[in-house]
């Protein structure tokens, strides 16, 4: 339950990372419990324990991965104690054996099911509240919109709540007779699931709804042709074709069915007057299989054991498809793929494909023994149909999308419990003279339980650690965010003496200390803070190196160095640009599909003067995004500087008549314009590139202001209204619109940015 909806009110709470490191630790708790109360010997006579013990073939799997890795340091734990690491697959063992242990009654398996239920039960609900009245009937601001949620990403909600709809649909087909209100309650509950599915416009859930109401009716059916019908009194052949159909479970299949066709339009509806809006965003399996072929590149041993548990991010920067850059997500370096199994493909090989479906494989199994014994009674078999397809249901995401670290747990418990529960029907309990031999086997399972224990420990003291030393991070950040550097340098210091080998407090400590150089570099230069600035240089300069030899395969740590060099380069300090230079290329050789790398570099060379470089560089990151506004701005900039302004526009002029279909270039021209003040040519410029891409947000920011240099107040207020709806958090284009609105300036009462007039920024005004 806590893995699920466990949640601390403050905005540096590492959501996913606290709630499996809760995981973690309270599960070491529950086995040494389990122990204590003589849970070895019961494990040890326990059916099915050897095949259970198969479990043992993922982590097996993710350590010789792990081996050949290229990124040993995000293998092991990873920078969020992500689902593909070694650490994680050891989680997923010792998770299954657990519930493989302790779910084995009906008694046991059911209380499983209710402690589920209820918490969805109570996560819809609470969900429901927020979307309908707003955050602010929650206390402690735990939420900052109606779609963030206990669970996690709002389609990880969307998941959980197909769960719920799918074990009330089991109840109500398969269930013993109910009675009226119970029956009126669980319809009216599913009702609120399905309403709340339509807000989430999850595709996906829909799907499995519809594969899990006709799994639903074969069961029924089936269970009808064992007798089930006799058992009432009423012999089969003599109920009607009306009486003898699953009827709810034909009406969960018309609903999925209805909501995959015509979802869209009525999430349209109802969204229309509940604001509610949610983006999640993941590799296409086109493009997840292109990187993963890449990366192996022909090699046999990196189709039998990947590139290493958790690598997928090295793959992806490696060789991202070209059509990302064009995307509004080109800056996002997606440490998954397509789904959970095609990220395990490239990262652990078919070796780790096995791996993971040896619990899907136990499962069936169990659920095929259980079925050809028919010596479950009506609520066993009611039991067995929930859980068994709950984890079924969990196993079909894995294929199919990336739920979570907690969503995954939960799937692996329903899995253990599945499992065990139906693999011991059927048998008797084994003699105490059965017990006595062989010796061999009570010996190893006798120190056996001790080692369980001991490696749930450390997994409980490593993710306690990783949460600790993220939590630290988290502060750290938001004191960032905050422009308060030596707080934040401070968090990211004790979050390095928690975890010493945690490359996100390192990473933390040099923005930090960088951030905190320049503001010392444009204050009075007195010899106080020349001191300060020489001292914090060489620490943050040492961090960085640090950084660098921890993850030397991570392109962000060579790039923040060759910021700080960077920095130095521009105060003309001595071999700070060949530093910088440097850095920057090695961050390139790891992430060569990034632009904003190759623009930095040229950034870089127009502070030397270096023109062949700065035009070398500048044209590399234009072919890598052509609608790269950071990079056409700098363009703009560089032709200002040089008073070339007229050349510019003329040879922008030549470009769109040669291909007048490229948003850019119009929005380039424009830009020219507008530096030149030429506001009625800017207009009719970016107008055009407008109307080739409607949500292009930095052509409509330099039009609303063009518009207004026009005196065409009410057009420019259309285009910021327009602006805010597409990105919401920009806090420039709300002052804006707000002191347009109030007959003002449009940078009236601006503070630092906005002060800075927006076409000499080295930044675009609006991130898209």
């Amino acid at each position: 339950m806590l893995a699920l909806v466990l949640i601390i009110p403050t905005v540096w709470f590492p959501l996913q990372v606290g709630k499996v490191a809760v995981f973690a630790v309270l599960l070491f708790v529950a086995l040494f419990l389990y122990a204590l109360g003589g849970g070895g010997r019961d494990l040890m006579r326990a059916h099915g324990l050897h095949l259970a013990l198969l479990m043992l073939a993922l982590p097996a799997a993710y350590l010789i991965s792990a081996f050949f890795s290229v990124d040993p340091v995000l293998s092991y734990i990873g920078s969020g104690l992500e689902a593909d690491t070694m650490l994680f697959s050891v989680l997923v063992f010792l998770t299954f054996l657990g519930s493989f242990a302790l779910f084995r009654t009906l008694r046991t398996a059911g209380l499983l099911l209710r402690v589920v239920s209820i918490t969805l039960i109570v996560a819809v609900v609470l969900q429901w509240i927020i979307v309908l009245f707003g955050t602010t009937l929650v206390p402690f601001s735990i939420f900052s919109d109606r779609s963030v949620n206990l669970i996690g990403k709002w389609n990880d909600l969307g998941l959980l709540a197909g769960l719920l709809g799918t074990m009330l649909l089991a109840r109500l087909e398969l269930g013993a007779a109910q009675t009226l209100l119970w029956r009126a309650l669980t319809i009216a509950l599913g009702i609120v699931v399905i309403a709340l599915l339509a807000i989430i416009n999850f595709s996906l859930v829909w799907g499995f709804l519809l594969a899990a109401a006709i799994a639903v009716a074969v069961i029924k059916l089936l269970t009808q042709r064992m007798g089930e019908s006799e058992m009432a009194g009423t012999a089969p052949m003599s109920r009607t074709l009306m009486q003898r159909t699953p009827w709810w479970a034909v009406g969960g299949a018309v609903i999925a069915i209805v909501f995959l066709f015509f979802g869209s339009y009525f999430n349209t509806f109802i969204t229309s007057s509940i604001p509610v809006t949610s983006l999640e965003v993941r590799p296409s399996y086109s493009s997840t299989v292109d990187v993963i072929n890449a990366a192996r590149g022909g090699s046999v041993e990196r189709m039998l054991v990947g590139t290493g548990p958790n690598t997928f991010v090295d793959s992806w920067l490696m060789h991202k498809p070209a059509s990302v850059n064009q995307s509004a997500f080109w800056s996002l370096d997606f440490s998954v793929g397509f789904s959970s199994v095609m990220t395990a493909l490239g990262t652990v090989g078919l070796l780790g494909i096995i791996a993971w479906l040896v619990p899907m494989v136990l499962v069936i199994m169990s659920l095929v023994r259980a079925v050809r014994l028919g010596v479950l009674s009506r609520e066993e078999r009611v039991v067995a149909a929930t859980i068994g397809l709950s984890s079924l249901y969990f196993f079909a995401s894995l294929i199919f999308y990336v739920p979570s670290q907690n969503i995954l747990l939960l799937g692996i418990v329903l899995a253990g419990a599945t499992f065990g529960f139906l693999w011991r029907q059927g048998r008797s309990t084994p003699s105490e003279e059965d017990m006595r031999s062989p010796l061999l086997t009570r010996l190893v399972m006798i120190g056996g339980m001790p080692l369980i224990l001991l490696v749930a420990l450390g997994v409980g003291f490593f993710s306690g650690r990783h949460y600790i030393a993220e939590a630290a991070v988290g502060q750290g950040s938001a004191a960032l965010q905050s422009s308060d550097f030596d707080t934040a340098m401070a968090k990211a210091t004790h979050a390095a003496a928690v975890e010493s080998s945690n490359p996100d407090a390192l990473r933390l400590m040099v923005l930090a200390g960088s951030n905190k150089l320049q503001q010392i570099a444009q204050s009075s230069a007195t010899a106080d803070a020349q001191t300060q600035f020489t001292t914090l240089a060489q620490q943050v300069v040492t961090v960085g190196q640090q950084l660098v030899a921890k993850d030397p395969h991570d392109y962000r740590s060579y790039f923040l160095i060759g910021q700080i060099y960077d920095l130095f380069a521009s105060l003309k300090v001595q071999g700070a640009y060949e530093k910088a230079n440097e850095a920057y290329l090695q961050a390139a050789a790891l992430a060569p599909s990034d632009p904003q790398i190759p623009l930095f570099i040229s950034r870089l060379d127009a502070g030397q003067n270096n023109v062949t470089d700065v035009q070398k560089y500048l044209s590399q990151s234009l072919t890598l995004k052509p609608n790269y506004t950071d990079a056409i701005l700098f363009l703009v900039q560089l032709n200002v500087a040089n008073n070339d302004l007229q050349s510019a526009i003329q040879a922008a002029q030549a470009a769109v008549q040669s291909a007048p279909g490229v948003a850019p270039i119009w929005f380039e021209l424009g830009l020219l314009y507008y530096s030149a003040n030429d506001s009625k040519d800017a207009v009719t410029a970016l107008e055009q590139a407008i109307a080739l891409q409607p949500d292009y947000a930095n052509a409509q920011y330099f039009l609303g202001l063009s518009y207004y240099a026009q005196k065409r107040t009410d057009d420019a207020i259309k285009e910021f209204q327009a602006i805010i709806k597409t990105n919401p958090d920009s806090s420039e284009a709300r002052l804006i619109l707000a002191n347009l609105q109030a007959g003002k300036a449009p940078f009236d009462a601006a503070t630092p940015p906005a002060t800075t007039p927006p076409q000499d920024r080295t930044t675009a005004p609006i991130n898209e």
